[in-house]
């Protein structure tokens, strides 16, 4: 589908050329002027007011918040009933009064704030019908409108009008045909390419068809004809859309934010603007919508400059861009001096806006046309060069399969003989880990012998240090039942032996003798009772069954851990232990888990002794809870605590904050690898000088 430019240029130009004959203007005088600063005047207040004349044929309202009353003096009507037009459709309201010799022979209200059936002809202008009079008359129009006004003042018979309105509704036929053609082609076109820059320009070429037909009253004619509201916001919405859609269209169309990021910046900006414009209008500040949508006609320049750096940097469908928007600013030009009486108001000058835009699109749409075409062919030269590339790629590949098939080959080798290498690093670093562990398991158990050392010591010194008393205690009772046993029976009371028995117990104090060997004997037992207790204790904690899963009690694992580290629990910290009773057994490795509460305890001694507290000071507590599901133990100590990147390295192998030779590092890796083999958690709660608290949650049914 191609449409020709210069059948178009022509077509519209036989258009004009057949509108350009006047209607009869029979304006006595031209048109005069009173501003209502109190925004109260009513017809009767008007008609003592005193108007200022207008030396324009057309004159030029701008934009005024409070109504403007125009005094119009209309000569005889000798040919019939007359028209009087106002060609300016974008009015808000607008009241008619017609006054002859003093009375009121007509009236009517109007505009856009009113449906469109009210109007009292079927034209997108407002038109008055006039009450014939043979005299002179004077009509008065009271104009509101919060977009600018220019009143082009018509009288003409009721036939001329519908002739001249017929000839606009052609023209504005043709370019509405024309809108549609161009935005349907655009709409197929993308539909098949989906390329984002059609999809922009269909939105651009329906609002700035919309926009036209706004500005000439057609929307309220024939789109929302009974929607004043919408009405009177119309120019303000479409004008809005139609600036926003051509912005975004030109971004993506001349590449702005690649070539001109500056200007992609400020034209973002003015989108804001027109954003704000579009709330405006929404609220009812319609001259201040006004206001900020022409300040926004400056992106219009903006985008001739932005066209022109594109195209400066290579970008050679900017020219198009830049052919086609100089086409419409020429007629916005036009526009704007009509609107400012620099040109004359005339159908040229009238239509001048619409026939730039018709162009533009039609340019517009050809510019993308051959953008598209540029991009096959670049796309076509792109997959030659690939094609090429391809080719060479092959004959680079081929003479590389035999190079690289021996390089393989010798790889292979290489990796083999690296994977024998590193497999041996592994047994060897896994045996080092083994001897690692081990040293560890040997660091704790020397130092649980040397504790159940300590503690055996004392109850065997009691035992021993008892013998040597009883055992001559012992010699003395002995003696002195060898005495009584040399009596013999028919012996008189007063015999020798039995006087010298009687003095070896009054001697050897034997009552004091029964005491001293009872006492002798409690400490001996209570002694043996204590070295079972450890024994016992040694017993439990060590669990030579440790790599079998039973079921064991938790605050029994803790007592013989308790047990084993009295001796240091004596010199390092106090231990309180709370823990609760009938505390359910749980499946675990018993001889695993007392490994975890020696090393936690140890560390928890140790943490308070470092801390500098008094012995009476020092505290570790040691509880258990449970609930249906988990066992808890807490380990609870008030020594120095850790800071957090010391915390975070805790579990880590080889980490350790002692001197060196003083510890492995492994202590608390091995406690955490254990809790994991329970499938259960741990958890650090640790200020720096406040002390620290090791929570372990075990599952009931491991």
């Amino acid at each position: 589908m191609k449409l020709d430019v210069r059948t178009l240029i022509l077509g519209m130009a036989l258009l004009i050329s057949s509108c350009q004959s006047e209607p009869e203007n029979i304006v006595a005088n031209p048109p005069e002027v009173y501003l209502d600063l109190t925004h109260q005047l009513t017809i009767d207040d008007v008609l003592n007011v005193s108007f200022e004349p207008t030396s324009d044929r057309v004159p030029n309202l701008g934009t005024q918040n409070a109504p403007v009353w125009v005094k119009v003096t209309v000569g005889p009507q000798q040919n019939g009933q007359m028209v009087l037009d106002i060609e300016s459709p974008n009015i808000d309201t607008l009241h008619f009064f017609q006054f002859a010799h003093g009375q009121q022979i007509g009236k009517l209200i109007t505009g856009e704030a009113f449906p469109f059936r009210d109007r009292a002809f079927p034209s997108p202008n407002f038109a008055f019908p006039l009450t014939q009079s043979n005299d002179s008359s004077v009509v008065y129009m009271r104009i509101r409108s919060g977009k600018q006004v220019l009143l082009p003042v018509a009288i003409e018979s009721r036939e001329d009008l519908l002739l001249r309105q017929n000839r606009k509704d052609i023209f504005f036929g043709v370019y509405s045909g024309i809108i549609l053609v161009m935005f349907l082609y655009n709409f197929f076109i993308w539909f098949s390419v989906r390329d984002r820059n059609y999809l922009l320009y269909v939105l651009f070429i329906l609002f700035v068809g919309l926009t036209q037909l706004t500005l000439n009253g057609y929307g309220n004619q024939y789109i929302w004809p009974n929607t004043p509201w919408l009405g009177l916001r119309s120019v303000h919405l479409t004008g809005v859309l139609s600036g926003v859609t051509t912005v975004w269209f030109a971004q993506s169309y001349l590449c702005i934010r690649r070539y001109s990021k500056w200007l992609n910046y400020v034209l973002n900006f003015y989108i804001g603007v027109y954003f704000l414009a579009a709330i405006l209008a929404l609220t009812g500040n319609y001259i201040a919508s006004y206001n900020a949508i022409n300040f926004c006609a400056a992106a219009s320049l903006l985008l001739v400059v932005a066209a022109f750096r594109s195209y400066n940097r290579g970008y050679r469908p900017a020219l198009f861009f830049l052919i086609a928007w100089s086409i419409f600013l020429i007629g916005v030009t036009i526009y704007v001096l009509r609107d400012f009486g620099v040109l004359p108001y005339n159908l040229v000058t009238q239509y001048a806006l619409p026939i730039g835009s018709a162009l533009e699109i039609v340019l517009l749409s050809f510019a993308l046309a051959d953008n598209i075409n540029q991009l096959k062919r670049d796309k076509e030269i792109e997959q030659e060069a690939k094609l090429a590339a391809l080719k060479e790629n092959e004959r680079i590949i081929t003479n590389q399969n035999a190079i690289l098939e021996a390089k393989v080959e010798e790889r292979t080798h290489e990796l083999a003989a690296s994977n024998n290498e590193l497999n041996k690093t592994l047994n060897e670093l896994k045996s080092a880990q083994a001897q690692l562990v081990d040293a560890e398991k040997m660091a704790s158990l020397g130092q649980m012998t040397a504790g159940i050392a300590h503690e055996l010591n004392n109850p065997i010194n009691f035992v021993s240090s008892n013998i040597t008393p009883l055992k001559k205690d012992l010699e003395e009772v002995f003696e002195i039942l060898d005495h009584y046993e040399r009596i013999e029976p028919d012996q008189s009371p007063q015999s020798r032996h039995l006087q010298e028995a009687r003095n070896l117990a009054v001697n050897y104090d034997l009552g004091f003798l029964k005491t001293e060997i009872n006492q002798l004997l409690t400490g001996i037992a209570d002694g043996a009772n204590r070295t079972a207790e450890i024994v016992k204790g040694l017993r439990i904690f060590s669990r030579l069954d440790e790599d079998t899963l039973k079921k064991a009690d938790i605050n029994e694992c803790l007592r013989s851990t308790l047990i084993i580290l009295k001796s240091s629990i004596k010199t390092e910290a106090k231990v309180y232990d709370e823990l609760t009773l009938d505390l359910p057994e749980i499946n675990c490795y018993p001889g695993k888990l007392n490994q975890v509460f020696m090393n936690i305890l140890v560390n928890a001694m140790q943490a308070t002794a470092a801390s500098g507290k008094p012995y009476d000071q020092r505290r570790v507590e040691v509880s258990t809870q449970f609930d249906h599901e988990h066992v808890y133990v807490s380990i609870r100590d008030n020594g120095t605590g850790m800071p957090p990147e010391v915390k975070a390295k805790i579990f880590d192998p080889f980490f350790t904050t002692k001197e060196v030779g003083q510890g492995t590092g492994l202590g608390l890796s091995i406690v955490l690898g254990i809790i994991n083999d329970h499938k259960g958690k741990i958890e650090v709660n640790t200020n720096q000088g406040e002390g620290t608290e090791f929570l372990l949650t075990l599952s009931r049914t491991l």
